[in-house]
């Protein structure tokens, strides 16, 4: 997810990693760094020199007891997921176009020469579309945190910031994105303006995700676009938008993400399809599935830029940084809830005002330690 031109002005890069792929341009995964980048003879860091270590799968992983498998033999009676594919329930899934956006942007800003105040007008366009990026941003709540005492869209926005872990989208991502395609747009840091582009909309995507596949309790379509915010509505080998990036990293965790929103569809096949769900323990089992893997992929795109920041030549720092500042608090979160120390770690590398001043290997050690398995 690298801003490609960043790059060609001090690396030779390898030519799988420099292809678009969603804006995944990195490889990730594999062991920590020794955060000091590559080196000459005399010790000398070489930005140039970058590693890519491979694909972030993990040998040592199992899947738990109790997740959903299609087709094996698990503990889960036989439902529609079991051959592998997802069923919608509407032949018309709306998020696919969304998702569709999100490439659009990523191919005028996040894959190219670094973009014009043209190329973030044009992004601005295809975000801002009737029923788009935008509109659903403006509304996004994160499912995670209990519930403000109105839907987050009724609040002021005074309201919204008082319940901000809630209502996400319109008290934090949306900000960040006005502020970067205006920036952007009068020609500011394009790179950097570029990479916060990036970053909030993954965790857009990420965040929509796990809301769709919980408000599927009371509206079965919802599970739907759950999968089309993951997938963008193609087959699991060829994703566009979030789940091309995850699989870019590792075929593991992508996989198992997709176990998992077919958990979910297995649960709501289950669970009186056409009606408000009833079985919430099936449900908490299916989305904790999911949302378990997905932070793992997540986790790797963050591992991945932290990769490369180790080894970014001085220029290229910025983009890097903006882009971990927005993704990389997203992980917080579960990461406090699995292991207060290493989430402070990753919490003290983040909060830096130097990405220069970043210790690179124990930030990526705090995320083997927290996310070691979808």
């Amino acid at each position: 997810m690298l801003i490609v031109a960043l790059l060609a002005a001090c690396a030779e890069e390898d030519p799988e990693a420099t292809r678009r792929d969603g804006g995944a341009t990195d490889a990730g995964g594999g062991q920590p760094s020794d955060g000091g980048g590559a080196t000459d003879g005399d010790g000398a860091v070489d930005c140039g020199d970058y590693d890519f270590p491979g694909n972030g799968d993990n040998a040592d992983c199992e899947s738990l007891a109790g997740n959903y498998q299609p087709g094996a033999d698990d503990d889960w009676p036989t439902c529609i997921s079991d051959d592998g594919e997802y069923h919608p329930f509407q032949k018309s899934v709306s998020s696919t176009a969304r998702v569709a956006a999100f490439e659009e942007i990523a191919e005028l800003l996040f894959a190219g020469e670094t973009p014009s105040a043209e190329d973030f007008t044009d992004a601005r366009l295809a975000y801002a579309v009737d029923e788009g990026l935008d509109s659903r941003v403006a509304r996004r709540e994160d499912e995670h945190y209990p519930p403000a005492p109105e839907a987050c869209r009724d609040l002021t926005p005074e309201e919204q910031q008082e319940y901000a872990d809630r209502c996400v989208g319109p008290a934090r991502i949306q900000p960040i994105l006005n502020d970067a395609f205006a920036r952007g747009m009068s020609g500011e840091e394009p790179r950097e303006n570029a990479a916060r582009i990036e970053a909030a909309l993954l965790w857009f995507l990420y965040l929509s995700v796990h809301k769709e596949a919980t408000t599927c309790t009371t509206t079965p379509a919802d599970c739907d676009s759950s999968w089309a915010y993951y997938t963008g509505g193609e087959p699991i080998e060829e994703p566009l938008g979030l789940g091309r990036a995850v699989h870019r990293h590792s075929e593991q965790a992508h996989h198992a993400t997709f176990d998992g929103i077919l958990a979910v569809r297995c649960w709501r096949d289950l669970d009186n399809p056409t009606g408000p769900a009833e079985d919430l323990e099936l449900r908490d089992a299916a989305i904790g599935q999911m949302d378990r893997a997905l932070l793992r992929g997540v986790a790797l795109l963050v591992r991945a830029r932290f990769e490369r920041l180790a080894r970014a030549c001085e220029d290229e720092r910025p983009p890097l940084w903006a882009f971990l500042q927005i993704l990389g608090p997203v992980l917080d979160r579960e990461a406090s809830a699995r292991d207060e120390d290493a989430a402070g770690a990753l919490r003290d590398e983040l909060a830096r005002d130097d990405p220069n001043a970043v210790d690179t290997a124990a930030a990526i050690s705090a995320i083997d330690a927290i996310f070691p398995c979808p």
